[in-house]
Order: structure tokens, then C-alpha cells, then sequence
């Protein structure tokens, strides 16, 4: 008996031994000058999540929020024996209302906290401006169109009367298509792809172009219907620049994450 309460003792030193070396462990961590430095600008990066806005059958994307892993950051740090900021690990919080639960819903615009807009193309001049410029776009894609040059481009097939065969090129190709364009496409089509739905926020052509071009939003998803001319084209990108937004691609508008 006595040798089993010695060993009970024992162990009972030991763990209390590991527990009290870890406390102290932590508390010299937290006045190390790293760390307080961590401390300090913890609150300066946290992020609340925002939920996504449901009404009826559209969603607008939410987006996760952010806060510093004082832990990772700090041992992050440590390697470097300064404090340095690009260094910062976070932890992401996942919205309440997230597209995720909710790819049944159309979406209808990107959030607008990006501070971006993002454009759908269908016309081969002004595709071909957008790749001049290097700027990212969405192409809605045919059969017949499917072997031009897409070098910024993200092909949405649109091609209900080819669509498996469009499909099947795309996936040789790699290509990601989770998207189905109802402006071209039914929604019951595109339901029964499984694929996530959107339609354009802005609907921009030759003819409406002096009435819509000065409507552009952050977070809209802009359908360049048809040919523009390309000096009204050169407008509409210089003034989106111009009010402090960014031209970024669709999936990157979409998703919820925010790097």
C-alpha cells in the first residue's frame, strides 16, 4: 500500500512539476518584448466575420473574419529574434450566414468590402483589350469560341446546346468551373450542373453604356454585353481606378476569405 501511495506521490510531484515549469514558461513568454509587441497590435488586425445576405433566392458573399495567433506569431518571431510584422499569424472565423451552406442561392454581387469590381466578357475585342492590359476577367465560353486565347480569362461554359462536351474540354484543360452565368443559362439548367449560379450586378453595352457606366459599384459583377467601343471602354476602367477600386478576378471576388 505504502508503495503504491509512494508512487501516487511521485507522479503527483511530476505533473505538478510540468504544470508549474509551464506556467512559468508563459509567463516569461508574455514579458518577452516579442510578444508584448504582439500584444500591442493585436486588436489593430482583428477582423469581425461579416455574414452573407440572403434575400429570397440571391446571396451576397460574407467574409471570414481575422484575428492574431498570439502563440504561432510569437514563435514565428522567434526564428527572426525581433518582432516583424509580416511575420503575424492569423486565425480565421467563418461567418454564421456563409455560401457555403447556401450554394442554392444566385449570387447577385461580390462584397462590397473588397473594394474591387469584377467583369464578365463575351465579345472577342474587348477580351482582347482586357488581355493587352493584363487585367483578370470572366469569358463566357462556347464550343465555338472555346480554342481562343485565354490568358487572364476564366471560361464559364455558357454553351447549353454543347455544354458536356464544353465540360469535358474544360476539365482537360484543368480549368476550374464551378460557375453557371443564368444570363445565358436557366437557373434550373445551371441547379441541375450543380454548379454555383450568378448573374451579372451591372449590365453594361453599346447602347447604355453614358447611362451605366458612372453606376459601377464595389463588389459588382460587371456583363460587358456585346461590343463596346473601346475608348468607352478605357473610361470605364479609368474611373474605377479613379474612385480607389480594384479590377480582380471572379473567384477571387466570390470567396469569403479575404486573401
Amino acid at each position: 500500500m505504502n508503495k503504491y501511495l509512494r508512487l501516487f506521490g511521485i507522479v503527483s510531484l511530476l505533473c505538478f512539476s510540468f504544470y508549474y515549469t509551464e506556467r512559468i514558461a508563459k509567463f516569461m513568454q508574455s514579458k518577452d518584448p516579442i510578444y508584448e509587441s504582439i500584444k500591442a497590435i493585436e486588436n489593430e488586425y482583428k477582423e469581425d466575420f461579416v455574414n452573407a445576405v440572403i434575400n429570397d433566392d440571391t446571396i451576397i458573399p460574407g467574409l471570414y473574419g481575422q484575428a492574431v495567433n498570439l502563440e504561432k506569431s510569437f514563435q514565428n518571431m522567434k526564428n527572426y529574434g525581433f518582432f516583424k510584422e509580416d511575420a503575424l499569424v492569423f486565425d480565421e472565423t467563418k461567418p454564421d450566414i456563409s455560401l457555403e451552406e447556401n450554394k442554392d442561392k444566385i449570387i447577385e454581387r461580390g462584397n462590397a468590402r473588397k473594394l474591387a469590381v469584377t467583369f464578365l466578357l463575351n465579345d472577342e475585342k474587348v477580351i482582347l483589350y482586357f488581355e493587352e492590359l493584363g487585367l483578370p476577367y470572366a469569358v463566357l465560353t462556347t464550343k465555338a469560341s472555346f480554342d481562343k486565347p485565354r490568358v487572364n480569362g476564366l471560361k464559364i461554359n455558357v454553351d447549353q446546346a454543347n455544354y458536356e462536351e464544353v465540360e469535358k474540354l474544360l476539365k482537360l484543360q484543368n480549368s476550374k468551373n464551378s460557375y453557371c452565368f443564368i444570363s445565358n443559362l436557366e437557373y434550373k439548367f445551371c441547379k441541375s450542373k450543380n454548379k454555383q449560379s450568378i448573374k451579372e450586378s451591372l449590365l453594361i453595352n453599346k447602347s447604355n453604356f453614358v447611362q451605366n457606366y458612372s453606376k459601377v459599384k464595389s463588389g459588382d459583377l460587371i456583363f460587358i454585353d456585346g461590343e463596346v467601343e473601346l475608348k468607352n471602354l478605357k473610361v470605364l476602367i479609368e474611373s474605377i481606378f479613379f474612385r480607389g477600386l480594384d479590377i480582380i478576378s471572379l473567384e477571387t471576388m466570390l470567396k469569403e476569405t479575404r486573401y
